[in-house]
């Protein structure tokens, strides 16, 4: 059975994230439409790095919901959010931002429940 509750889960905390740790001026989400439906664009900027996915709007778009897992991935580790710099990361914020420490916390356990491969779908 597919399960789409944690993609929109991870757009809640990348939407708080951004909101969050963005540079000033530079967090903005947009809605548009193509024909494959609806989509989310989130965009920001960290330490000038930009940061841009986007979220399909119907749970029935598998294809744009693991697009949007693997851009989300990639965004981050672009703008060095990685797997492996999260925890230093987090540690720097922790005594000055506890809500960005927790929240880069949450999205990368979501991130890493979602066990992508080859059979993505049955998930």
């Amino acid at each position: 059975m597919f399960k789409n509750t944690n993609y929109k889960q991870i757009q809640n905390l990348i939407e708080q994230l951004g909101s969050i740790a963005a540079d000033q001026g530079t967090y903005s989400t947009s809605l548009y439409t193509r024909s494959t439906g609806s989509y989310t664009r989130i965009q920001w900027r960290y330490k000038k790095l930009l940061f841009s996915t986007e979220y399909p709007n119907s749970d029935k778009d598998k294809k744009g919901l693991h697009n949007a897992y693997l851009t989300t991935r990639k965004s981050l580790n672009l703008i060095g959010l990685s797997v492996d710099d999260m925890s230093s990361l987090s540690e720097d914020y922790m005594g000055r931002n506890v809500d960005i420490s927790e929240k880069l916390y949450d999205v990368w356990q979501h991130l890493k429940k979602k066990g992508m491969g080859i059979f993505w779908w049955f998930n």
